[in-house]
């Protein structure tokens, strides 16, 4: 009797849900059949059709049930007939077992490296192609095989590259298993050889190799073929076996035998050169048994996932250099160019609408008639005064680029405004604002601040932060410094670069730094005259005259031909194409933690501009002391200074009724002259009087906003809140008094005064804070204004304040009663030294009867220095104590 077996396996089609073709195979029933050698009755195989959806491939049986093959031996020699006889010979019938094995053919396939590996979806190998690529190309012939040779069926292996093929022979007893075998595997090899079986993915050789194992057919994901193989065994298995056993498979590069554990079977590494031969070598050793020694065969991942952490943890030296190069190469050949890109767009306006031609004339001729265009407040016409300072930007603006210009003036006086208004036409602009940048919280601020208003993007500000923290990190393990951070210098210098990369794109002279200032000269004149030339051709044009435009052009062409004989270069400089940086609020501060560091930054980066004559480069301040920076970065030259004053009457008055009614309110002098010619104090005091107020009421509002800021950045000080300014308040209360009672004030007079003793550093100090203003005359300080002119108001408001007044007039003489005793004792004390010389009869201590004419000239000097000194104290004492009941009684009033 016969039972059927069935051996399932998984379906080769990639695209589809994973299914499974079956194999049935015919046993005896007393009878289960291995790999390597099962005893059947089976003599042929032949193929059982089953369900359309799976092939099976069946071991067959003949038409007449025979269990067992027949074989004769005559004169002792083993035949393969099942049945002879002679009459010399004797038969000697025997029956033999049908036996079965496995073939595994490698490089049938790609490796499977991956699930990204997509070669398979192009090549989806069918079942039947794989079945006659066996049967045709990689197995002999049946009939030139050995044993009764068949092929019982195929087992593809997709992830291993390969395919097993199942065959079935007849064992004669004069051979054992292992030579049978042997010889069915050398055959198939010789086969493989002489036929040249070359694969088209990777031109290797089709190898093949007798399966000794019970292989591990599985189809999970996360598993793939890899060079290293884990071999688990339990016996007594040394290199050399191992070596025995793998070498066949493919070149070894090591066998590591791995520290044994406890209750644990012992382990082997063995790593191959190549891929294929580990493939080979697991799916013919796994689960083998040799010399009682059975082997598990599986892979080894050849780098673990923290592997690459790990090497680069200990590796610092080498990983952060290269970290830092690749980082570096991908910021210079991706974001460095949209970086110039994004900087060059913002300084030619290349995304601004606004400048755009066609629109600009849309704007006019639509909503341009419609509506009144509102009133420049610093066109020359409302402000006279900046008519000349203006018309000195302008013809600075059409020399090369050689030095600075540098507008100073108080804080509101219009300088912004005044830039704002003749640079509007140019074509190339950039504006940094040093206000924003000086009152940024952090350096990191400060960048952001600045890339923003330059168009530097991407900034990537969170990688200096990272970039930081692994440097602290490195420097604890390593104890040395990577070089990670990046510091705010050379983080500022990075963005300055750029920039002048972008700005040397947009300008004319970017090819001209070898040229002289007078070459350059040359070549503006030039252009601006071809303009000019060509404004008049197109009015002629437009006038109809036609024999005028024939000259003109005619002309043109004798001067371009008159170029060309003389070997002129024909590249023109057009001044309003070259770029215009300015640097608005320039030292606005003088200290903070990095203040510093940025005005040295700014005015060094200027100077590569100048001095490459690339862009003009206009410097905005209130601080007098800027230009010794500037100074600094760009010595041996003079720079455009422009100083810009307060309005006068006049031009006040003008502003204002540009702005109000004249017929409404007629009378508005007394107003703006207790206001002053500040522009921003008169936009103030316009857009009160708008929003109802009446003039007076608007100047006292303005008036007590004015001695709320006085009081706060010259009285409300000590030194518990961490101010530390560089005056007192009496010494304010002197220059005060002075400003309220007239429109300027002695400079050098108050500098002498008891309270200053010839010290300017209070007054730059006054200055800086806006307090007041120092008048230069021939490079030196001459006289003292209030800060701003609605300040003197201010000042009369507080010196107004009774009680405040008998305070300050107290502490200042209290101050100056102790600085004359001071000195009365320093009289004193020479006096009583001198008295030392002279003996109690008064006569001298050196001899002689009378007192030498000198020491009594020196005491007479110190007895009216002695009187003039107890007289101011007495003064001091006085106006003390009238200030001391001033007080007195104001506080019994209230």
């Amino acid at each position: 009797m016969y039972r059927a077996a069935t051996f399932c396996r998984p379906s080769m089609r990639l695209n589809s849900a994973p299914a499974f073709a079956c194999r049935q195979v015919l046993f005896p029933t007393s009878f289960t059949p291995t790999t390597a050698a099962s005893a059947t009755t089976v003599r042929t195989l032949r193929s059982v059709p089953t369900a359309p959806a799976v092939r099976h491939f069946t071991p067959t049986i003949s038409v007449q049930p025979a269990p067992y093959l027949r074989t004769k031996a005559v004169n002792g020699t083993k035949t393969a007939a099942r049945k002879y006889t002679t009459e010399s010979s004797v038969v000697v019938e025997e029956e033999l077992p049908l036996q079965y094995g496995m073939l595994y053919f490698d490089n049938a396939y790609p490796l499977k490296m991956g699930w990204w590996d997509i070669r398979y979806s192009l090549l989806r190998p069918g079942w039947k192609s794989l079945e006659r690529k066996a049967k045709m190309e990689l197995v002999p012939p049946e009939n030139a095989m050995p044993f009764h040779f068949k092929i019982g069926g195929i087992e593809p292996r997709l992830k291993d590259g390969g395919m097993f093929v199942h065959f079935s022979y007849v064992r004669p007893s004069s051979y054992t298993t292992r030579e049978a075998l042997k010889e069915i595997e050398s055959r198939c090899e010789q086969h493989l050889i002489s036929h040249d079986h070359y694969m088209w993915f990777n031109f290797q050789k089709v190898r093949a190799f007798l399966v000794k194992g019970a292989p591990f057919l599985e189809d999970m994901a996360s598993r793939y073929p890899t060079s290293r193989i884990r071999i688990e065994y339990t016996g007594d298995l040394n290199v050399e076996g191992l070596y025995a056993l793998f070498r066949k498979y493919g070149k070894i590069m090591d066998i590591v035998m791995l520290p044994p554990v406890k209750d644990m079977p012992k382990q082997a590494i063995v790593q191959y050169s190549f891929m294929r031969a580990s493939t080979s070598a697991k799916s013919c050793l796994h689960g083998s048994e040799i010399n009682g020694v059975r082997l598990n065969v599986t892979y080894e991942r050849t780098l673990q996932g923290n592997a690459i952490w790990t090497w680069l943890t200990n590796h610092p030296r080498i990983t952060v250099p290269l970290g830092g190069m690749a980082l570096a190469g991908v910021s210079f050949v991706i974001f460095d160019p949209m970086r110039v890109f994004s900087m060059h767009a913002k300084i030619t306006q290349l995304f601004n609408m606004n400048e755009y031609l066609i629109l600009k004339w849309l704007r006019k001729e639509t909503i341009g008639r419609l509506t009144r265009a509102p009133i420049d407040p610093s066109q020359a016409t409302g402000w006279r005064e900046r008519e000349q300072e203006e018309e000195r930007l302008r013809n600075w603006l059409l020399i090369p680029p050689e030095s600075f210009a540098i507008i100073h003036g108080p804080r509101g006086a219009g300088k912004t405004e005044m830039v704002d208004y003749v640079i509007k036409d140019k074509k190339h602009k950039v504006v940094i604002s040093c206000e924003e940048l000086a009152n940024a919280r952090s350096e990191s601020e400060v960048l952001t601040n600045l890339a923003k208003q330059v168009g530097y993007v991407p900034l990537f500000q969170f990688m200096s932060t990272i970039n930081n923290m692994m440097d602290m990190a490195i420097t604890a393990t390593t104890g040395q410094k990577a070089g990670l951070s990046a510091t705010f210098e050379g983080q500022m210098k990075k963005i300055l670069d750029t920039l002048t990369i972008a700005i040397q794109q947009a300008s004319p002279t970017k090819n001209m730094s070898s040229y002289s200032p007078e070459a350059i000269m040359k070549k503006i004149e030039a252009t601006i005259e071809e303009k000019a030339r060509h404004e008049e051709m197109i009015k002629a044009g437009e006038c109809g005259t036609s024999t005028h435009t024939l000259e003109s052009r005619r002309a043109a062409r004798a001067r371009a031909k008159k170029r060309r004989q003389e070997g002129e270069d024909t590249k023109w400089v057009d001044p309003d194409e070259i770029p215009i940086i300015v640097i608005d609020g320039y030292m606005s501060r003088e200290k903070g933690p990095h203040t510093k560091e940025l005005w040295t930054y700014l005015a060094d980066w200027a100077a590569v501009l100048v001095e490459n004559h690339v862009a003009h480069v206009v410097f905005l301040t209130n601080n007098v002391a800027a230009a010794k920076p500037l100074a600094k970065a760009l010595p041996n030259m003079t720079f455009e200074t422009i100083v810009l004053a307060d309005a006068s009457l006049e031009s006040a008055l003008e502003y204002v009724y540009k702005h109000l009614d004249r017929d409404e309110f007629p009378d508005l002098i007394k107003s703006v002259q207790t206001i002053g010619g500040r522009l921003t104090d008169l936009e103030l005091f316009v857009q009160k009087i708008k929003s109802g107020l009446s003039p007076e009421d608007a100047v006292n509002d303005i008036r007590g906003r004015a001695v709320v800021e006085v009081r706060k950045s010259a009285f409300d000080f000590d030194s518990t809140d961490g101010r530390t300014l560089s005056w007192t308040p009496i010494q304010f209360w002197a220059v005060m008094k002075q400003l309220a009672a007239g429109e300027a004030a002695n400079f050098d007079e108050l500098k002498i005064h008891s309270l200053f003793k010839n010290d300017e550093s209070p007054f730059a100090a006054m200055e800086q804070a806006e307090l007041i203003t120092i008048v230069h005359r021939n490079g030196r300080p001459y006289a003292l204004r209030p800060g701003k002119p609605i300040y003197r108001a201010a000042f009369q408001e507080i010196l107004s304040d009774i009680g405040f007044n008998a305070v300050m007039e107290l502490e200042s003489a209290t101050f100056l009663e102790k600085e004359e005793m001071v000195k009365v004792a320093k009289w004193e004390a020479e006096l009583k030294e001198l008295s030392n010389l002279l003996h109690k009869d008064g006569s001298w201590l050196f001899g002689g009867r009378s007192v030498p004419k000198e020491v009594d000239t020196r005491v007479k000097w110190l007895m009216k220095k002695l009187a003039e000194s107890h007289a101011r104290v007495e003064a001091y004492e006085q106006k003390a104590s009238e200030a001391k009941k001033i007080v007195a009684n104001l506080g019994v009033s209230m």
